[in-house]
């Protein structure tokens, strides 16, 4: 996006905004692959552009008119360690921070993105939503692409959610992430600490609006399973069984159509022993794990 884009979004946003105060725009930016230093002069970018130039122009245009203005950026999931990538995404949020002048919007990623739909692709969406939910600063993140024809593909982005063929439709491993993560959501982020493991476990703890029910959202990118001790502070499971749900499997495993369920969830209860707020859980190889304590 540069200061060309810029001058064709006023011209529009102008006229959109003259019919209806209430419409939201959203721009959309594109990817950046390494952390952004200078707004206004950086490398990085896979647009090309060096420069936050069109984006402030915008965002003065948003503060001018007293509109909340949006930037849709995207991220690479094409691996469980997309370490980069996300360095990218969450600087082009402070780098638009310091060029906002107290003008209001956000930064959106509609798009994690892939060339494969296997089990690596999972695990990198899943450390892309702890990263994002942990920030705390990118209000919706979303996967790309959703439906898929088998065998049909015809460019590099083969990534499906959801394939499909004349009788039959099925998850992919990265769908069943958007699926566990969906069900098993709760709006409050707690503290969450990962010791001993760091760069081995990825994960992520919430809890619900009544403080009844904990999630820990944990991910192993590694090629073996790790085994650690989870202890607990201010909340105490009445329960004495924990629902855990475990998507793990080879990093290039996909579901076929002749065999739609090779990596699909595992739920089981599971019978953790718990004493002073401590209890140890093995995580497996390649895995996304949920664990619900109620």
């Amino acid at each position: 996006m540069d200061e060309k884009y810029a001058a064709r979004f006023e011209a529009l946003a102008k006229t959109i905004w003259a019919k209806d105060k209430e419409v939201v725009l959203i721009v959309g930016d594109f990817v950046y692959g390494s952390a952004i230093r200078d707004p206004l002069k950086f490398s990085g970018a896979f647009s090309g552009i060096t420069s936050l130039a069109g984006q402030q122009k915008i965002i003065r245009l948003a503060k001018q008119h007293g509109r909340e203005v949006w930037f849709d950026v995207h991220v690479g999931t094409d691996g469980p360690r997309p370490d980069a990538a996300f360095a990218g995404m969450f600087s082009f949020v402070s780098a638009l921070e310091r060029i906002a002048d107290g003008a209001r919007f956000q930064v959106a990623v509609f798009e994690f993105n892939a060339g494969n739909h296997s089990q690596k692709r999972a695990l990198a969406n899943s450390l892309a939503i702890n990263a994002i939910e942990r920030d705390g600063r990118i209000p919706i993140a979303a996967s790309a692409n959703c439906l898929q024809p088998d065998r049909q593909n015809d460019n590099g982005w083969d990534q499906g959610l959801l394939f499909l063929n004349p009788s039959r439709v099925w998850l992919q491993p990265p769908g069943y992430v958007t699926q566990v993560v969906a069900r098993n959501y709760q709006p409050k982020l707690v503290g969450c600490e990962v010791s001993g493991q760091k760069g081995n476990l990825d994960a992520n703890a919430k809890l619900s609006e009544d403080g009844k029910t904990l999630v820990l959202q944990v991910v192993n990118p590694t090629d073996t399973a790790v085994t650690v001790r989870i202890r607990i502070t201010g909340f105490t499971p009445i329960k004495p069984e924990a629902q855990a749900t475990d998507l793990s499997g080879p990093l290039d495993a996909i579901n076929l159509a002749g065999k739609t369920d090779a990596i699909v969830p595992r739920q089981n209860a599971w019978e953790r022993q718990i004493n002073n707020g401590s209890t140890i859980r093995t995580f497996p190889a390649c895995s996304f794990t949920v664990l619900r304590l109620e």
